[in-house]
């Protein structure tokens, strides 16, 4: 993903897992998780709102304010696990979630989507010229239809 490589690219970033990693304790940790991974749920939660209100634009922009967040918190994961996985309820929750998409992984409906959006993609790939040439096309058709007005 370009966001996780752009945001990685920081020293200061780098630094702060360093510390995640080999510094800070336990409780630290969670706090340095959690906080990210809760502003970034609710951010998500709020642009569903918005968007259901249809207001598109702003859902979007604000779902894009999620992303970093979360790249953070997985990342902080993913630097301290041992530390979190030292909160009993933490290794709980967390291997029920992993079960959960391991789960869905392997079921028949995730694996028929997954081969249909493959296909998509590639249908897509094979023809970008031509779509391309298309979307020009009604773009054309289009603007030329409101000069009329």
């Amino acid at each position: 993903m370009p966001v996780i490589h752009y945001i990685s690219a920081f020293h200061l970033y780098r630094k702060f897992l360093a510390y995640i990693q080999l510094r800070a304790g336990r409780f630290t940790v969670l706090i340095l998780f959690i906080v990210p991974f809760l502003i970034g749920e609710m951010i998500g939660i709020l642009s569903g709102i918005l968007a259901a209100n249809l207001y598109f634009m702003s859902a979007v922009l604000l779902y894009a304010c999620k992303i970093p967040l979360i790249v953070i918190a997985l990342a902080i994961l993913q630097n301290g696990k041992e530390k979190l996985l030292s909160f009993a309820w933490f290794a709980l929750c967390y291997s029920w979630i992993i079960r959960q998409l391991e789960k869905l992984h392997t079921s028949a409906l995730y694996l028929q989507t997954a081969q249909v959006i493959s296909h998509i993609r590639k249908r897509i790939a094979s023809r970008s010229g031509q779509t391309r040439i298309r979307i020009a096309h009604y773009y054309q058709t289009i603007q030329k239809r409101f000069r009329k007005k």
